[in-house]
């Protein structure tokens, strides 16, 4: 061993027969051996744990549901509400699905899902000094919508904020629908809108809607989707042969709402 080496080793800890053992050990505590492969290079990484926020928010009961409604010949596919919390401070919901319906001689058909969410959680502030924060709410729909000779598809999305002493929070996404051999793509962003909060306990609320009708059809005609989920919520065989959008990315569908607080700086109060 080089002394260069060396010298790295032991500002990382102590060498021994069972491995690296770092500085520091407290009273009672046992070096753990790190195995490694013969003649195999020992891999040593050290990270450094995030500090923890100074304020944070604390889920509490939830109820939500996703309500298909359907008849005729049609197909619905996704359904899924995908809640998680990938930092203290930061709440993430996510929303897919997709409905398609296929009218025929029989009669018409319509296809839809409607999901809705209520998520209650608490801001805490976790430090003293911190006095107000400021909660945000932002939104993006990515999706497909299309149609053919004859037949809709259409989205709605939104949410919102209410709680604490404060005015609430309104998230209103675009709504889209597509008819006559109309098809697009969508992919809308809206927010960040926010408001300062007390700590306290509030209410998000989603809700997301994907739908699809054709009406009775004599002839053979492909019927308008609503794709808002990633594969394989819908079959191929349920698309157009000429699908319009044939090779798009579909593993980001769906209606996600990002829920974030942070410390806010209240004003210094006027001087009389």
């Amino acid at each position: 061993m080089t002394r260069l080496n060396r010298r790295m080793l032991l500002g990382l800890g102590v060498v021994t027969a069972a491995g690296l053992v770092p500085v520091g050990l407290r009273a009672g505590d046992q070096p753990k051996a790190i195995p490694a492969a013969p003649g195999q290079p020992l891999n040593i990484v050290v990270t450094t744990a995030a500090p923890a926020p100074d304020v944070s928010l604390v889920l509490g009961s939830r109820s939500s549901k996703v309500t298909p409604c359907r008849s005729g010949c049609n197909h619905t596919g996704g359904g899924n509400i995908d809640v998680q919390q990938p930092s203290p401070d930061t709440l993430v919901v996510t929303m897919s699905g997709a409905a398609v319906a296929y009218g025929g001689p029989t009669g018409p058909a319509t296809a839809s899902l409607i999901f809705d969410l209520c998520q209650q959680f608490e801001v805490s502030f976790d430090k003293p000094t911190v006095k107000a924060a400021k909660l945000t709410l932002e939104g993006r729909v990515i999706g497909f919508l299309r149609s053919h000779k004859v037949g809709t598809a259409d989205e709605v999305a939104g949410a919102t904020v209410t709680g604490g002493a404060g005015p609430g929070l309104t998230l209103a996404m675009p709504s889209h629908a597509v008819a006559g051999c109309e098809s697009i793509s969508i992919n809308d962003k809206e927010g960040p809108v926010g408001v300062v909060v007390a700590a306290g306990k509030y209410t998000l609320n989603q809700s997301f809607k994907v739908s699809a009708s054709m009406p009775k059809s004599l002839l053979a005609c492909k019927g308008p989707s609503s794709e808002f989920a990633p594969d394989p919520a819908i079959d191929p065989l349920w698309l157009s042969a000429k699908e319009p959008f044939h090779g798009a990315a579909k593993k980001d569908l769906g209606f996600q709402v990002t829920v974030k607080v942070a410390p806010e700086d209240l004003p210094e109060p006027a001087k009389k």
